[in-house]
């Protein structure tokens, strides 16, 4: 049980207390009670008296263990998210989180862009049991959403990536034990979103995390990390800026430089507008120099200076397919889940073949799809006809691959068109064109919160709506050109209003520009970033 007593107010409550800030009714929220203490009340009281037994407040406190309002708000049905931090998993746990939506959540799950499991149709009766399920099997929901620290991202395939730097997993688990369930962090001025990785091309994304911590070499020949503050997308998006400081791969520097970040967040972070209460608005303001000073006078040791590090020309790598693992004889076979979406009766299918054919240790992906690992090269040829026979072919279009969507309509209550279904709509409706474009990432968000990060897809599509025959009917904002790493920009708009059943009409004729125009060797991403937008504009009029 949780522990009743709320902790000290931060700092900066002080200009609260004085009125020098006013009081947002989240910050209301926060003051009167924490987040973390609405634990008791989601296992008794309001699992035993229902929905109508909730108080308003507590709505917004639910979210701290994973747990919001789906479509429409007082439907008395929830989302629930788990915490899985880099997406790690044994086929046990996969098991058992497929027998919960089977049982609990109508039969499917969404894997998320943050590599973990959200489930829906879940009821207020429903939490006490999915919580103690996931305790038994070491699994939490706390801080899986909330004003704290989110579910903590890293390469899908570390440990096992023949190219990486170094095993990322073991500074990400300790990052994620140090901020779970700790009431230091659990009242941040808003989601803390970290990622932690060794990989080699950066695919873990630092560049849009609030935290990000990649894998370097120095000159000399160390690896360590680098550290990106600041990143985010939403209505106003910022990339990270890279702080001028190494960390080494030392367990207590590393997860000293995050508790420092952490506090700096806490304590500084703007909390008298919730539309600026992201780090990255602060970050803007500070700049890296500022905030590495403010970092070093909140860690215990010195920080060591960093280098002007080589950024990845192409960090969006989904490790899709089979590939080889560092350890000899070994392979990885990731699986396509348009758009996160599988049924529990085919996760629990994937989670059998890891068993059979693996080790039974799998990862989820932030483009929203599957690994499994550790597959002996003896055992590819009948893994690879048992997933084509289960629907989990390891073999997809270019389109398949870099489909991402957020939930949309068909839950949220921010979005205003539906995603999911469309997506796998249009990814069918390009695959029968016979195109291909080869890497090519499209990203449907169902609003301006960019919970699909539009903003950073060659082909980026933004909810809206447009009037057709006197009706409202869902449309898209289409964008173009946004990728990280190396000459890292977001997409720029180039065509408004477009409804969504015309959407495959214009991603088609993108792509037969593209086809038609680009240089020898030239990726549709390159070409985006030389050609100009009202010349790509001009092409989908």
């Amino acid at each position: 049980m949780s522990d009743p007593v709320p902790p000290p107010p931060p700092p900066n409550f002080d200009a609260v207390k004085t009125g020098r800030i006013k009081l947002t009714n989240q910050e209301r929220i926060k003051q009167e009670k924490d987040g973390l203490a609405v634990l008791d009340d989601l296992l008794g009281k309001f699992a035993r008296e229902g929905f109508a037994s909730i108080p308003e407040d507590d709505f917004e406190r639910m979210k701290w263990y994973g747990f919001y309002r789906q479509r429409p708000r007082n439907s008395g049905f929830f989302m629930q998210r788990l915490k899985m931090p880099g997406g790690q998993y044994t086929s046990a746990q996969g098991k058992a989180i497929a027998e919960l939506a089977d049982e609990r959540a109508r039969g499917f799950l969404d894997v998320t862009t943050r590599q973990t499991f959200q489930m829906h149709w879940l009821k207020i009766e429903d939490f006490p049991v999915v919580w103690n399920r996931m305790k038994a099997i070491g699994m939490t929901t706390s801080g899986a959403c909330g004003d704290d620290t989110r579910n903590v991202v890293g390469c899908p395939v570390a440990g096992v990536d023949p190219h990486e730097l170094f095993d990322a997993t073991p500074f990400a688990l300790a990052v994620s034990r140090m901020l779970t369930d700790n009431r230091d962090f659990s009242n941040l001025p808003r989601k803390y979103k970290i990622s932690i990785s060794g990989c080699s091309i950066q695919c873990a994304q630092p560049d849009i995390n609030c935290l990000g911590l990649f894998g370097v070499k120095r000159k000399d020949g160390a690896v360590g990390f680098g550290v990106m503050v600041g990143g985010g997308l939403s209505t106003i998006a910022h990339f990270a800026q890279i702080l001028p400081i190494f960390v080494p791969l030392e367990e207590e520097k590393v997860v000293g430089v995050v508790r420092g970040v952490s506090e700096i967040f806490r304590d500084d972070g703007y909390r008298a507008n919730r539309m600026r209460a992201r780090l990255k608005f602060l970050m803007a303001d500070w700049g890296p120099l500022k905030f590495a000073e403010a970092l070093q006078k909140r860690v215990g040791f010195p920080l060591e200076p960093g280098e002007t590090w080589i950024r990845p020309r192409d960090p969006e790598s989904d490790h899709f397919g089979v590939n080889p693992q560092k350890q000899k004889g070994l392979f990885y076979v990731g699986v396509s889940c348009l758009g996160g979406r599988i049924p529990a009766k085919k996760l629990r299918r994937l989670c059998e073949l890891a068993e059979e054919f693996g080790s039974g240790r799998m990862r989820n992906t932030n483009k929203q799809n599957i690994i499994l690992l550790d597959v002996p090269e003896a055992n590819l040829p009948a893994l690879r006809k048992a997933l084509a026979d289960a629907g989990c072919a390891d073999q997809a279009s270019s389109f398949r691959k870099g489909g991402i969507t957020c939930t949309g309509t068909e839950f949220c209550n921010l979005a205003v068109v539906e995603t999911k279904n469309r997506m796998a709509t249009l990814i069918g409706q390009l695959e029968a064109t016979g195109l291909d474009p080869g890497k090519i990432r499209i990203h449907f968000s169902g609003c301006p919160s960019a919970c699909g990060q539009h903003q950073i897809a060659d082909l980026g599509f933004r909810g809206t709506k447009v009037k057709v025959d006197g009706q409202q009917e869902d449309a898209f904002e289409m964008f173009v050109g946004g990728r990280m790493g190396d000459g890292r920009r977001f997409n720029e708009l180039v065509k408004s209003k477009v409804p969504s059943a015309e959407v495959h009409l214009v991603v088609r004729k993108a792509v037969e520009f593209y086809l038609a125009q680009r240089r020898e060797g030239e990726s549709f991403a390159d070409f985006c970033a030389r050609t100009p937008r009202e010349q790509i504009s001009t092409a989908l009029a």
